[in-house]
């Protein structure tokens, strides 16, 4: 099984206020390396729900896991886009009469021959016949991809000049319309088959109408019926970090918008740590096996702790006592205490009363040498001083013994005990940004 990414890079942009930010930098004299990310509504690769522009439809949230995992059609218009204009006759004399699986893909190579920074992608694009989004809802379909952008550009220049209509903005108007999630801007599909297995996970959030996605293609499957369990922690306004989301809402004679935004700066919910984030020299995420794909996602072994008091250390005797007979080598091992579900996310106890990894669990874990450590709670002892006073680079003892051995980390997980089986496969999907020492994730376990 290989893993694909179908994703664009987020990065600074002439076309989209979205943008990555270094929140924190070595080059700056900074203690940490620490992403950040200002999400605009719209940018890059990214997920949109019927309830973006039409009032009373549904958000994401409102959709099922399997709307966006699963078992997917890529169907290959790439011959008739060179005309210019793909018909509704040109995909129904493809797809044939049949039904067609939750998830389609619209290859129409455009974004492989047009980089996503030249204003030719969007005025040199082929238009998409808004009536083939009708045919795919009438055939059960519940989110259409697209390698290519459906976002018109408003000039701010007095004179109106220089703006772009983009002629498939009436092809997402029509999906939306007829109860469809989009995600456009997927790029590197002539390297996937006709069929694939495909991760659309865009970042969790409350009242999000869109979303930034890195969707991944997964090139064999154990099963076409899998069952989903979502455990990542949405992002919300917190005590501790810069993260502020907002939702933005407009109705006019014409229009209707109802988007959420955000800043997010720094390590927080659900996201993955790369040894550069602590390490000077450390390993970025780019210098990870497939860009982390490859160590994010794969077969998984969770460790029950969940009736551990809290606070309280988690120690090498526990963890033996609890995992010794299945843990597996080069594996991704999940830590399972249920802090967010028992303590909540937004509350200083989930830093005060949590439990920690000791030097022994950490030493434990590393001669299993697996591919990701993956935790829903700050390992740290040092962490319960953070609602209190600033919490020094040097003192992470238990992040540093991990990074040392070259292992990445994802944190924050939350809602693990959906499932008493102790072996399954994670999805931890992290968006793919500029920025070095991590990236916001969605995850998910997959029972095969």
């Amino acid at each position: 099984m290989e893993y694909v990414s179908l994703s664009q890079t987020i990065e600074a942009h002439w076309f989209w206020d979205t943008f990555p930010l270094v929140s924190q930098s070595y080059e700056d004299g900074d203690e940490f390396q620490e992403f950040g990310l200002r999400w605009a509504g719209k940018g890059f690769t990214y997920s949109s729900s019927p309830g973006w522009h039409f009032p009373d439809k549904p958000l994401l949230e409102d959709f099922n896991l399997d709307d966006f995992a699963g078992v997917a059609n890529v169907i290959d218009l790439t011959e008739s886009a060179q005309a210019g204009v793909i018909t509704a006759g040109d995909f129904t004399d493809i797809i044939g009469l049949g039904p067609l699986p939750k998830i389609i893909i619209l290859k129409t190579g455009h974004a492989d021959v047009i980089p996503l920074r030249r204003r030719e992608y969007w005025t040199q694009a082929p238009q998409i016949a808004p009536a083939i989004a009708e045919i795919a809802a009438e055939r059960g379909v519940s989110h259409i991809l697209i390698d290519l952008s459906c976002d018109s550009f408003a000039t701010r220049r007095k004179d109106l000049t220089q703006g772009i209509y983009n002629v498939n903005s009436e092809f997402r108007n029509r999906a939306h319309s007829s109860g469809l999630i989009l995600t456009e801007n997927l790029c590197e599909l002539s390297k996937v088959a006709s069929e694939i297995f495909i991760l659309c996970l865009p970042i969790k959030g409350e009242g999000m109408s869109t979303s930034p996605v890195r969707p991944v293609a997964l090139t064999s499957w154990p099963s076409k019926n899998p069952t989903l369990h979502d455990v990542s922690t949405p992002i919300l306004n917190h005590w501790r970090w810069r993260m502020d989301t907002w939702r933005v809402q407009k109705t006019e004679a014409d229009s209707y918008v109802d988007q959420t935004e955000y800043i997010q700066s720094g390590h927080a919910f659900t996201h993955c740590d790369a040894p550069r984030h602590m390490e000077r020299e450390g390993a970025t995420i780019q210098e990870l096996p497939n860009m982390g794909l490859d160590l994010f996602i794969g077969s998984a072994q969770i460790i029950d702790l969940s009736d551990i008091e809290l606070p309280s250390p988690i120690t090498a005797e526990l963890l033996e006592n609890r995992a010794s007979n299945y843990i597996k080598q080069n594996q991704r091992i999940i830590l399972r205490s249920d802090l967010t579900n028992r303590l909540g996310y937004k509350s200083t106890r989930w830093h005060t009363h949590a439990p920690n990894l000791d030097l022994s669990a950490a030493n434990w874990l590393i001669d299993k040498n697996p591919d990701a450590i993956c935790l829903d709670f700050p390992q740290d002892y040092i962490a319960r001083e953070m609602p209190g006073r600033h919490v020094f680079n040097h003192e992470f003892e238990i992040h540093h013994k991990i990074f040392k051995a070259g292992i990445p980390f994802v944190e924050d997980f939350k809602d693990l005990g959906k499932t008493e089986k102790k072996d399954l496969f994670l999805a931890a999907v992290p968006l793919k940004m500029t920025c070095i020492d991590g990236a916001p994730m969605r995850a998910i376990l997959i029972d095969w």
